[in-house]
């Protein structure tokens, strides 16, 4: 069985400073044009601009419900994971990086994770890199993507996409190919700031 989440220790690669953006929207510079046109049609709406809102503090995804994947899954669209509870914080406007802390349930998933933000008025996207190693020394790529729109207490129609950017050759088959990936939405459609 392939796995996606992985329950990995993360090494997290940091993006340089960009003064003039160009390289920032969408996607940034480490997710290829190619898989990013996947996680678009996978469902993920990206919402492009240089203005995004401040997104600093912590928001409860409940419940996550998995909306579509682009491979065959073992999980079909409907299938409900454990709450999580995702943090944004150290946001810097001028080069649109921020950190991201997932929680899912008693399980913290990555702590300071390195992203970049785009958007405009109250819609945001977030692009994180994740730099992985598993138990047996294999290095991979993965990205997670966030969208949603800002609201006055909470995120509304929060979106979490997970794919493979680069398996670096999957040595042991353990992991789903590249440029494939889940959608995952909070189920009520309002995600609470805690």
């Amino acid at each position: 069985m392939k796995y996606l989440i992985l329950s990995l220790s993360l090494a997290v690669l940091f993006g340089a400073c960009c003064k003039d953006h160009s390289d920032i929207i969408p996607g940034q510079n480490f997710i290829p044009n190619e898989i990013l046109q996947e996680i678009e049609a996978n469902g993920q709406t990206i919402y492009g601009g240089f203005n995004p809102p401040d997104l600093e503090g912590k928001y409860f995804m409940s419940p996550p419900i998995l909306i579509s994947s682009n491979f065959q899954d073992t999980y079909l669209p409907g299938h409900q994971f454990v709450d999580a509870c995702l943090e944004f914080y150290d946001f810097n406007p001028n080069d649109l990086t921020l950190k991201v802390r997932l929680l899912e349930g008693n399980l913290l998933e990555g702590d300071g994770f390195g992203s970049f933000i785009s958007g405009q008025g109250n819609n945001f996207t977030v692009y994180v890199k994740i730099d992985a190693e598993d138990t047996k020394g294999h290095k991979l790529l993965q990205t997670e993507v966030y969208s949603g729109t800002l609201e006055q207490g909470g995120i509304r129609n929060l979106q979490r996409s997970l794919f493979m950017i680069d398996d670096k050759g999957d040595p042991n088959g353990e992991y789903i190919e590249n440029g494939q990936g889940r959608l995952v939405e909070d189920g009520d459609g309002f995600s609470e700031k805690i």
